[in-house]
């Protein structure tokens, strides 16, 4: 036996790691497969359930509302009157067409609606007009509303022009009475289907709705044969079987439609789905049968080297870096391994810092300039030829400016601290970057709170390819940081235009996700339609003192506020107050970053229908106003005050060339009153806030001035000092000389 064994050591370590993988991979792979096409089986059938339980409620809502529509119908007056005329009436017939046709645009289900007088034999088809009861053209709607049914209130089916239909005659009286008129409303089958039903040939699953004698109801045609030994197979309210079929199994759920007596089947081909699990599972034992020759070619490969080249590139590693390397006290071979890894991983290290310290150094003069440009709205010359070298902004093409705001962004205040919000938001500007510079040119620049703003230039952008990049990018930042954001991008814009205001709109724009709900990349003519709607409220102050008042925490007050706000509503239209309630709430979402039950509602309006009361809406919104006092108190505690500053300085930083800049804004941002945070950064810094910001500027103007060959003025505009009198006056007032002395007197520069 050992004169088989291969003499060398390489060759006998691939055999036995040959066995090995072949042991442990391929069962391992097949069992797992196995327990993964199992539990997926058990899954696919829950789901098919759960689907078909779902299906049949929605069944039962729309056909329950669907007879509630048909019977407020036919207690309209209009309706009523024409239908129980002795004699036709060209006034009554006028009525009921409209009452009818009013009733039909509301309500998509309904493909037609027929008036039938027995008395005059009239009827009204309400998509071609009056007409005697022999020159109606659906003959076989005539003979239903003229045929009593046994059963009360149940839709039936009938064929016409080789189309079956689906109907619901109102009043349906007991066999042998009769009734002045009916009312027979034909349904939209397609769209019921389409709503009810799903489809899918190519994965062999269907479901359709069939009545107790196992005629199909809704959905496609087959043999009736299926249908029957279907329909007698369902004999329970709800269940699931297997039925063998011309020699296919299939996957059979079922349910009742109360009160049609109707019953819901959902199929599947029990075969196609074991294909697919089969499929997947032989897939996988070749990727491990695949990743096994890999990986002991590799070995081979590996194990057969000579160790002199490692050997001679540990002494030179040795030598250079001597001390510094982390080895081990064993001696041969995993000696020089040691001493290998070591050190590759600190040149590595030494590369990385290098490379990093140099693309940060750029990096943070790219952001900080881009930041300005956004902020202050135009640009120098000193910033745009620094951008022009660094950015490809400004080669060619019109700019567009975008912004993504951070869904939920008190949820995700709460979830991360201030150091991890920085990095995810890092991380969402280089995924829009990613995706958006691979057509044009595009920067992400993060301007604190909520949102980051995106610059891209290119030519000929087309603003529908510009959308689906923006809602690509959406996507990508979804799956790889598990946060949403809003979306909203301008049209073109010249780099001359004022970049600030352009900014400020756009973001404004996401904003409209609160009050339309609609998950979207948000352009400008949304704004516009926006405003076309919007009107002032009656009293704006109110509204202000309110957010004042919740931001100092005082409940009573906050109730008080609200029985102001909510006192001229008594007076107004339900659709003027409507529109005002929508207003304050998406001022009070846009202010605090929040409302906590609206974070899982997409429209404003699904809030209001809940209520039928203006007082039952004030109640909840109270609520709704105590919880949020209760956040912004919670964010007062000593855990969270380093984190609270830190940010504020941050915010600063970030805003410091913005003359716009004010406490206001800053207490805004935190979601905190102007009183606490100047209490709080008192003590803290000891120094009042506004000093704060005073020294940065100050400390900015300096550093401008001793590294730039900037103008004075341009200096001045870019530390955030809105006049060249108030800069002059300050800086001197603060180093005893003017901006041009201070640069005459600065240390020489390093050349």
């Amino acid at each position: 036996m050992k004169r088989f064994m291969p003499r060398q050591k390489y060759i006998r370590i691939f055999l036995a790691l040959c066995i090995l993988f072949a042991l442990v991979s391929i069962p391992f792979v097949y069992l797992i497969t196995h327990q993964f096409s199992a539990y997926a089986l058990k899954q696919i059938d829950k789901v098919n359930r759960i689907e078909v339980e779902h299906a049949q409620e929605n069944a039962g809502f729309v056909f329950k509302k669907m007879i509630g529509y048909g019977l407020n119908m036919y207690q309209d007056k209009s309706i009523q009157l024409w239908l129980t005329d002795r004699t036709e009436t060209p006034e009554h017939q006028v009525d009921a067409m409209t009452a009818a046709a009013n009733y039909m645009t509301t309500e998509p289900f309904i493909e037609n609606i027929y008036l039938f007088n027995m008395r005059t034999e009239h009827a009204i088809n309400l998509k071609y007009g009056l007409s005697t009861f022999s020159g109606f053209s659906d003959r076989a709607a005539l003979d239903i509303a003229r045929q009593p049914r046994k059963s009360y209130l149940n839709f039936t089916t009938y064929e016409t022009n080789g189309r079956q239909k689906l109907a619901l005659v109102i009043p349906t009286v007991p066999s042998g009475q009769q009734s002045f008129g009916y009312l027979v409303m034909v349904m939209e089958s397609k769209l019921i289907q389409q709503y009810l039903l799903k489809e899918n040939r190519q994965s062999g699953m269907s479901s359709f709705i069939l009545d107790s004698d196992g005629r199909v109801m809704l959905g496609s045609d087959a043999e009736e044969s299926w249908y029957a030994d279907l329909a007698a197979k369902a004999s329970r309210e709800a269940g699931s079987f297997t039925h063998r079929y011309k020699g296919e199994l299939w996957s059979v759920q079922y349910a009742r439609i109360a009160p049609q007596g109707w019953t819901l089947f959902s199929t599947a081909k029990v075969e196609e789905i074991r294909a697919d699990f089969d499929s997947f599972r032989n897939n996988m034992l070749l990727f491990a049968v695949s990743f096994a020759v890999l990986m002991l070619a590799i070995l081979f490969w590996n194990s057969r080297r000579t160790y002199k080249p490692f050997s001679q590139l540990a002494d030179q590693l040795e030598t250079k870096l001597g001390s510094r390397l982390n080895r081990e006290p064993s001696e041969g071979p995993r000696e020089e391994y040691n001493v290998l890894r070591s050190g590759i991983e600190i040149l590595a290290d030494q590369v990385d810092k290098l490379d990093m310290s140099m693309r940060e150094h750029k990096s943070v003069i790219k952001t900080e300039y881009l930041r300005q440009w956004i902020l202050q709205g135009k640009l120098i010359a000193p910033i745009e030829q620094v951008l022009r070298e660094h950015t490809a902004l400004l080669r060619e093409g019109n700019l567009h400016v975008g912004v993504l705001r951070i869904n939920e962004y008190s949820l995700f205040e709460e979830r991360y601290n201030f150091a991890s919000r920085k990095l995810i938001k890092y991380a969402i500007g280089n995924i829009a970057e990613e995706i958006l510079g691979r057509n044009w040119s595009a920067e992400a620049v993060d301007l604190g709170g909520d949102h980051l703003a995106v610059l891209l230039s290119g030519r000929d952008i087309a603003m529908e390819e510009l959308v689906e990049a923006m809602e690509e990018a959406g996507k990508h930042i979804s799956r790889w940081t598990r946060i949403g954001v809003t979306i909203a991008v301008s049209g073109p814009n010249a780099y001359t235009d004022d970049l600030k205001g352009i900014y400020g709109h756009i973001h404004e724009l996401t904003m409209l996700k609160f009050i339309s709900g609609e998950d979207k990349v948000y352009l400008e003519q949304d704004f516009e339609a926006y405003m076309a709607r919007v009107q002032p409220l009656p009293d704006d102050h109110l509204l202000d003192e309110l957010i004042r008042r919740i931001r100092m925490g005082k409940p009573e007050e906050v109730g008080e506020s609200l029985d102001r706000i909510f006192g001229p509503m008594q007076t107004m239209r339900y659709a003027d107050s409507k529109f005002q309630l929508s207003l304050i709430l998406y001022t009070l979402f846009k202010t605090f970053n929040k409302l906590p039950s609206v974070e899982s509602v997409e429209r404003i309006e699904s809030i209001l229908e809940r209520f039928d009361t203006l007082a039952g809406i004030k109640g909840w919104l109270e609520q709704e106003l105590l919880e949020i006092m209760g956040d912004l108190s919670n964010k007062k505690g000593s855990s969270r005050r380093d984190e609270i500053v830190a940010e504020i300085v941050e915010y600063v930083g970030t805003h410091l060339h913005d003359p716009m800049l004010t406490i206001e804004e800053i207490s805004d941002h935190v979601s905190l009153s102007t009183r606490y945070i100047r209490q709080l950064f008192k003590e803290v810094f000891e120094t009042t806030l506004s000093d704060y910001i005073l020294e940065q500027r100050i400390g900015r103007v300096k550093e401008l001035l001793e590294t730039t060959d900037w103008t004075v003025t341009d200096i001045g505009e870019r530390s955030g000092f809105q006049t060249k009198s108030n800069f002059f006056t300050t800086f001197k007032k603060a180093t005893g000389m003017t901006p041009s002395q201070y640069r005459d007197n600065r240390p020489s520069r390093p050349s």
